[in-house]
């Protein structure tokens, strides 16, 4: 994944890395904020940048045998999902909707919209 390092792909969390992963498949991607953690710290993706580093963990990829990655790869997203990440941001948004300073401002905003 040789996503250029701009200010468009800054703040990306590109969904292909769990796609390949589930794949069984080697990935190597430049260091996307998202990428590089969790996956690029535990192994499971490489991380290069430069044109001759990129060539070179692509080379490493395809000459791994790969079942050690594989294994730690499906332990990994076995603790991932979507109902898992959309439970963790409705936890988040609960939690700022039902705080007293959040309801005062939602009403206000409210009585802003009817006048």
């Amino acid at each position: 994944m040789p996503f250029a390092r701009n200010d468009a792909t800054r703040f990306i969390s590109p969904t292909k890395t769990p796609e390949y992963m589930a794949a069984g498949v080697p990935v190597v991607s430049t260091s996307i904020r998202d990428v590089v953690r969790p996956y690029g710290q535990q192994g499971l993706v490489r991380i290069a940048d430069d044109v001759p580093a990129f060539v070179q963990a692509c080379a490493d990829a395809m000459a791994e045998s790969g079942s050690e990655r594989i294994t730690q790869a499906d332990a990994f997203l076995r603790q991932t999902s979507w109902d898992g990440t959309w439970s963790r941001i409705r936890l988040l948004l609960d939690d700022v909707l039902h705080r007293p300073d959040t309801r005062a401002r939602q009403r206000a905003a409210v009585g802003m919209a009817t006048i």
